[in-house]
């Protein structure tokens, strides 16, 4: 399970903090996912930190009465180094103080008007770190296979219509017996479709032709599997660039 901790001492700021976690958490309802919501370190934030299992993102005001939000950072590195930090504040000044502390906090919000926006824009940034770090397991021709997402370049329906085919940055492609629109949502958001045939890993999208609907990624290989219809949301995701070749 993936857990947020909001430690914020304002309960409108909480609040929005919490709004915003939902909101964003919305597009991957795969995800199970928790939030908990402290105005103050406490005995119950105490047992948080040290409880060993999860995903824990923490959004921190650095500036909490009486123990600060650097000094939770700090007790929760001694105890766990795979959790995500992220402070939140009213004074950007201390931007270089927080990040010279080395306590490995992802990102600093302060509080302005794009407040909502960057939180929104961290946990997307998150979210995809972790998914890339998630693995595909599935099985063909009596072998097992364990795949990491980040790995994977795109995937199409095999002409059969019976599997698909699944092609890699440095690997043979491989089948997997699973129907595209599963798997669309199995990988999503990382992966989006470009084809009713096909589903991409944004990730390792090099650049993309579309005049020529030709996308290439990171190993070289190109796939035509792009269609009008999905081309514009394909920007969204990669931007408007087109190839130089």
């Amino acid at each position: 399970m993936l857990r947020f901790i909001v430690c914020e001492d304002n309960i409108e700021e909480l609040n929005t903090a919490v709004q915003t976690i939902t909101k964003t958490m919305m597009k991957y309802d795969e995800m199970e996912y928790k939030i908990q919501k402290f105005q103050k370190y406490d005995k119950k934030l105490q047992e948080v930190i040290k409880e060993p299992f999860d995903t824990k993102i923490y959004m921190l005001d650095v500036e909490l009465p009486i123990v600060s939000g650097l000094e939770i950072a700090s007790e929760i590195r001694e105890e766990d180094d795979n959790s995500y930090i992220v402070f939140v504040t009213a004074h950007p000044e201390n931007k270089n103080d927080i990040f010279y502390s080395r306590l490995e906090a992802i990102d600093f919000i302060p509080k302005n008007h794009k407040y909502e926006e960057r939180i929104g824009e961290t946990i997307e940034h998150i979210l995809k770190k972790i998914l890339r770090n998630k693995t595909l397991k599935f099985s063909f021709g009596h072998t097992a296979y364990i795949v990491l997402y980040r790995d994977i370049t795109y995937i199409e329906k095999d002409p059969s219509g019976t599997r698909c085919i699944i092609h890699f940055l440095n690997d043979k492609p491989k089948y997997i017996k699973k129907p595209l629109s599963k798997l669309e949502k199995e990988l999503a958001p990382l992966f989006i479709k470009t084809h009713k045939s096909c589903i991409v890993n944004i990730s390792n999208i090099s650049e993309v032709e579309y005049a020529k609907f030709v996308i290439h990624f990171k190993n070289d290989e190109t796939t035509t599997l792009l269609s009008p219809n999905h081309r514009k949301e394909l920007k969204k995701y990669v931007g408007s660039f087109e190839s130089i070749l």
